[in-house]
């Protein structure tokens, strides 16, 4: 019914009405006959149905008014379950979804998840149910061979862990989502883990390099400069060894170091080189580093390079020679042939 004015006008009416009804019967006739002509001219009285119904209509239209709004809300703001952080469900079938925790909280549930590990009951009694004629049950073997697997003693199904954790709200179809959503309770069809895992490119897989990277996080740039750099410096220190060892070799034998032609087509590059050539030719290690294989600012077969390791070899030795005297005297011997013009 269609009405005019809000809901108490139509309470004032109705109590309007009432009052001139009583009136009229306690009135005498000609009362009643000038309260009737009143009522011509006056609005027609509003039935006590008409206002129940209005009020009614009204209830409705309010009612669905608030859930409308509800559902507008709704809409804009999902529906979190409670939750207590400290006292997260450890079975599978009564975990909450990753995505329905506040966001700030969803690394640390991921955390405490990944601290218990996937809830593996190897020594549960595993329900058996019939399949085709024949019992079938969960084989904690599986557990073995597929260690993101997971099982829920309370709905004896088997879960995904990493998916769980990682999966997020990509559709992965059923035979995805069976894992995270409901468990996976098909025994007698065991490929379906294989399956689950898929190629390269699958969502557990992607799920499973997160949950990688999340529990082993990649370094830093700043860290993987600094691995460089140490790898540098071992690949020059042996690099220096090796040169060493040949400078060594002739300083001991007291032969010369340079060759009149250092080139690489010379056929006899000095002592030096050609020791350094031969030592790699003998050892795989060493060819590695050296001469042609040596970054080209880092080689160490420079005349100045030379130079400076000698100087080197010449300080310890002295310092070595200084130490084995101690405190003692010592005598120098020199050993001359003249020039003959200075007699």
């Amino acid at each position: 019914m269609k009405r005019n004015g809000d809901i108490q006008s139509f309470f004032r009416n109705y109590e309007a009405a009432k009052r001139k009804k009583v009136a009229a019967e306690e009135q005498p006739e000609d009362i009643v006959s000038n309260i009737e002509d009143e009522a011509v001219h006056s609005p027609p009285p509003v039935h006590s149905a008409e206002i129940e119904f209005d009020i009614e209509d009204e209830a409705v239209h309010f009612d669905a008014e608030i859930e409308s709004d509800c559902e507008d809300e709704a809409v804009h703001s999902p529906c979190a379950r409670p939750y207590n952080i400290q006292r997260l469900p450890p079975d599978p079938g009564e975990r909450i979804p990753i995505s329905e925790y506040d966001a700030d909280d969803q690394d640390e549930v991921r955390r405490r998840y990944i601290a218990k590990q996937a809830v593996q009951p190897y020594a549960h009694n595993f329900q058996v149910r019939k399949i085709y004629g024949k019992n079938r049950h969960f084989n904690f073997v599986w557990f073995e061979t597929y260690k993101w697997l997971e099982y829920s003693v309370k709905y004896e199904a088997a879960f995904c862990f990493v998916c769980y954790l990682f999966k997020g709200k990509s559709n992965g179809g059923p035979r995805s989502d069976a894992f995270v959503n409901g468990g996976w309770k098909n025994w007698y069809k065991p490929d379906a883990l294989v399956k689950h895992v898929g190629g390269i490119n699958s969502i557990h897989n992607k799920a499973q390099e997160k949950y990688n990277l999340f529990v082993a996080p990649q370094p830093s740039i700043d860290n993987i400069m600094v691995r460089v750099d140490k790898e540098d410096l071992r690949m020059y220190k042996a690099r220096l060894t090796y040169s060493l060892r040949c400078l060594r070799f002739l300083l001991n034998q007291g032969l010369a170091f340079r060759g009149h032609d250092e080139s690489e087509e010379s056929s006899n590059r000095g002592n030096f080189l050609e020791l350094l050539k031969w030592l790699s030719e003998n050892d795989e290690e060493v060819n590695k580093l050296v001469l042609n294989n040596a970054p080209r600012n880092c080689i160490l077969t420079s005349p100045k390079i030379q130079n400076q390791i000698i100087e080197c070899c010449a300080a310890q030795t002295t310092k070595r020679i200084i130490e084995d005297i101690g405190d003692d005297h010592y005598a120098i011997l020199a050993d001359e042939s003249s020039d003959a013009s200075h007699k």
